[in-house]
């Protein structure tokens, strides 16, 4: 017939079955904000309305109204009605809401609109109270407020309102309830979070079982009574922290077990603020350790840190204390990746300092070498400094060519680590007796095997020199440079004889550096060539002494290999 739940005489019924059983309160979770479209009044005013048909029914008056029946019923028996507060309008409101709770000190959740019972209901009932829930932001119940502010009117929970039947005395007094002569801490808006229980603990029994007398009457004496809905179809049923789902009923139920018998735990704001505070400071002090590169005191403390924080909060929660693991565990995590990322900032600092330090500690090196190489041959000073402009020139010239075969072998840093070991192709001259190395004159045969020994000699004295340091890119090629700068692209050079790509491609660059240089300055033993019989030898040693894509590339260029020689002179001092 369109009403729902049964007809109000069904429910009246119902309510006087219960009132024989002696139950120390009644709690009807069902809201009747319509009239019952089941009384004959309305079926007659419905036939009367549409087919223009005067009152059939016969129907004694006292029987005519359903809701006069049911208001009958409610104010017979020790009912709590429910209602529902919203900030969204529903209708007109009929119904005026006082309470006799007082709320100072709390942060009560304010609404505009309230959904009542019909005026008639509403005014039969003992009292009544809100059947809102306080879901979290995931869509879970965890706790349940026991006030809510309407129009600044404290209104009580519906199980509140329950406990106020049961004992008068009921107050709430700042963050404390007062029940039975027991106090309980509740949180700044009155709530506290819910314990639920095993579903079996939860006793259920049928309306229909009810109505028929099959149920025992030690069941509800003295009990607290709840009539209300199983129906899924009516979505009364929320989702708890264990996942299970709870009916309407079951969570005023849970709320008045939890206050009776002092199984509530609060979550105060203040702890939730302790906890974030504590979680920024345990943060900051883990960066400090980190700053401070003591990477197992940071570790460590971080474990202890996690530890004690567990212990504290079981603790708590033991003395129905509770303290949300997310507030120093979240926050803890999101911190931490921060530090991660100033760790990497960090980390990334520290090796590029000891990256600079380690570079410029090779370059010393290699300059107390050249110097070593300077003093002992009075040549070599202008012609190291001539032959490492132009390597470095010649290499930048192929960098910049994009369709040049060797422009992807080549890049800033590498053409900076050509500059800085360019120096050391001659070091293992030091090692050349005097007598060879100085002699005026073409050398003998002997002693030119003699002096064909100094690029073996120069990798060794790098390899020694440079032992203590782990290998890497930088020696590799300043070794290559001292020990094949000699090699010839036909495989005619020494001290391996190797040919073409074989020779590393630093050793191809020096060769052309070297021998340009030598042939257009005075030797002891040769005078300087001009630049044009220079240009011809060379020219000559394309594909033989040569890499022919280097030497076309220093062809491109010679003039200002042509100004470098000319500026950096011997005699200049340079």
């Amino acid at each position: 017939m369109g009403q729902w739940p049964w007809s109000r005489i069904v429910l009246a019924d119902l309510l006087s079955k219960l009132e024989s059983y002696k139950p120390g309160v009644i709690g009807l979770d069902v809201m009747f904000p319509e009239k019952d479209r089941t009384s004959p009044d309305m079926i007659a005013n419905f036939y009367k309305r549409h087919f223009n048909l005067l009152d059939t029914v016969v129907v004694p008056k006292y029987l005519r109204n359903n809701d006069r029946i049911f208001a009958d019923a409610i104010s017979q028996t020790k009912s709590v009605l429910a209602i529902y507060l919203s900030n969204q309008k529903y209708n007109d409101e009929s119904c005026k809401i006082s309470s006799t709770f007082n709320a100072t000190n709390l942060q009560l959740k304010d609404f505009d609109y309230v959904l009542c019972n019909t005026p008639l209901l509403q005014k039969s009932a003992h009292a009544y109270g809100f059947i809102n829930s306080n879901q979290d932001s995931d869509g879970v119940l965890r706790r349940m407020a026991l006030l809510k502010q309407y129009k600044d009117v404290a209104v009580p929970s519906f199980a509140l309102a329950l406990l106020k039947e049961i004992d008068s005395s009921v107050q709430i007094k700042g963050e404390k309830i007062e029940i039975l002569d027991n106090q309980i801490s509740i949180d700044k808006d009155s709530s506290f979070l819910l314990s639920f229980y095993p579903q079996k603990w939860y006793k259920k029994i049928s309306a229909v079982d009810l109505l028929k007398g099959n149920v025992s009457a030690n069941m509800l004496r003295g009990k607290v009574v709840l009539i209300g809905s199983s129906a899924i179809g009516l979505h009364d049923q929320l989702i708890v922290s264990s996942g299970h789902k709870v009916s309407g009923a079951q969570i005023h139920m849970t709320m008045i077990d939890n206050l009776l018998y002092n199984q509530v735990v609060v979550q105060p704001q203040i702890y939730k603020n302790i906890a974030i505070f504590l979680s920024i400071i345990f943060t900051l002090f883990l960066l400090f350790l980190l700053v401070k590169n003591r990477d197992i005191t940071m570790l460590l403390s971080l474990f202890i840190g996690l530890l004690g924080y567990s212990l504290v909060t079981l603790y708590m929660l033991y003395n129905d204390i509770y303290i949300s693991a997310g507030y120093f565990y979240l926050l803890l995590m999101i911190n931490f990746i921060f530090i991660s990322i100033a760790f990497f900032v960090i980390d990334s600092y520290r090796k590029r300092v000891y990256v600079e330090e380690l570079n410029r500690s090779h370059v010393a090196l290699l300059d107390s070498m050249v110097h070593v190489a300077e003093v002992h041959d009075i040549e070599t000073g202008a012609h190291i400094l001539r032959t490492k402009k132009y390597i470095r020139l010649l290499a930048q010239y192929i960098y910049e060519q994009t369709n040049h075969p060797y422009h992807n072998r080549l890049s800033p840093l590498i053409i900076e680590m050509l500059y800085r070991t360019a120096p050391l192709h001659d070091i293992g001259k030091v090692g050349i007796p005097d007598s060879v190395l100085k002699k005026p004159g073409k050398l003998t045969f002997m002693e030119y095997e003699v002096m064909k020994t100094h690029p073996d000699l120069g990798r060794h004295i790098i390899n020694n020199a440079m032992k203590s340091y782990e290998q890497n890119e930088f020696f590799t090629m300043a070794i290559n440079i001292a020990y094949t700068h000699h090699e010839k692209w036909d495989g005619s050079g020494y001290p391996e004889g190797i040919e073409g790509e074989e020779i590393p491609l630093e050793g191809r660059f020096m060769a052309i550096a070297d021998v340009y240089d030598a042939l257009v300055n005075r030797r002891v033993y040769k005078e300087e060539f001009s630049y044009a019989k220079t240009y011809k030898i060379m020219k000559e040693g394309r594909g033989t002494h040569f890499d022919p894509l280097l030497l076309d590339a220093f062809f491109e260029i010679k003039e200002k290999f042509r100004e470098i020689s000319e500026r950096y002179t011997d005699e200049s001092g340079m």
